[in-house]
């Protein structure tokens, strides 16, 4: 289920679902959606009714199918990059001719080749979409530096900070992270030690995190990346280019659901 504060709770999430509703495969999914209270509005699959759905940042579940023609996708398309609406894609891509696979590779979604849908998936995709602030916790022993990268990123994200791995690895069970800033040496308990721990887990097995290191020789940064961290920065940086590496991280990433499944 979404986790979601108070005023969240007041109004329920709202998802226009493109599909071939007669389905059971799709009535399922519906069924699913409704049970944990999104608000489910049914649009067939004929170009008239998608190009009619709302101009605004709308969440649009699309089922693959080849009732979909390439109209449909290019509207899809246009109302991601011109609207700002979120697009999850679900089903089989054998599906797309390749014009519509050219238009599908362009437009910004979370896309789940997994039929039926883990559920839970993407209820993680769409509460990832809805946060206008993403959250970041930076994880590190030197009180300084978690002083002066939270007031270098407070402007346009939340930022929490911790001063050790036990207390990173307590922190985001409690609380929902979009990106952990990780020291990579710490005593008690490093940096890497803290991702692998991570990684056992399956809520957080794609967890993005990356790496703050005081090191740039090869050697440790290739060390650093073998630990399958979403990248590295060098405490070393000036803050406006530690602020530019987050930001593209953001703006070009959008999670690898598929490894989830």
């Amino acid at each position: 289920m979404i986790i979601k504060s108070e005023k969240e709770k007041k109004e329920k999430t709202e998802i226009y679902v493109v599909a071939e509703h007669k389905k059971m495969i799709v009535q399922n999914l519906i069924r699913e959606l409704k049970g944990n209270e999104i608000d489910v509005k049914c649009i067939g699959t004929d170009f008239t009714e998608v190009n009619f759905l709302p101009n605004l940042a709308i969440h649009i579940v699309v089922c693959l199918s080849e009732e979909l023609d390439v109209n449909v996708y290019r509207v899809l398309k246009n109302k991601a990059l011109k609207n700002g609406a979120h697009i999850y894609f679900l089903g089989n891509q054998n599906v797309l001719s390749i014009e519509e696979e050219e238009i599908f590779k362009a437009t910004p979604a979370f896309s789940f080749s997994g039929w039926p849908v883990n559920i839970n998936l993407l209820l993680q995709a769409i509460v990832w979409n809805e946060r206008t602030k993403k959250r970041i916790l930076v994880v590190d022993d030197d009180p300084m530096l978690l002083r002066n990268i939270k007031n270098w990123l407070a402007n346009d994200y939340e930022v929490y900070m911790v001063n050790s791995g036990f207390m990173a690895l307590d922190f985001v069970i409690k609380h929902p992270i979009d990106l952990i800033l990780l020291d990579y040496e710490m005593p008690g308990m490093d940096g890497p030690e803290v991702l692998k721990r991570l990684r056992l887990q399956k809520q957080f097995e794609s967890m993005p995190v990356i790496f703050l290191t005081a090191k740039d020789d090869r050697e440790s940064v290739l060390k650093a990346m073998e630990h399958k961290a979403n990248g590295y920065i060098l405490k070393s940086r000036p803050p406006q280019e530690i602020i530019t590496v987050i930001k593209d991280f953001f703006k070009k990433y959008i999670i690898d659901i598929e490894n989830l499944q």
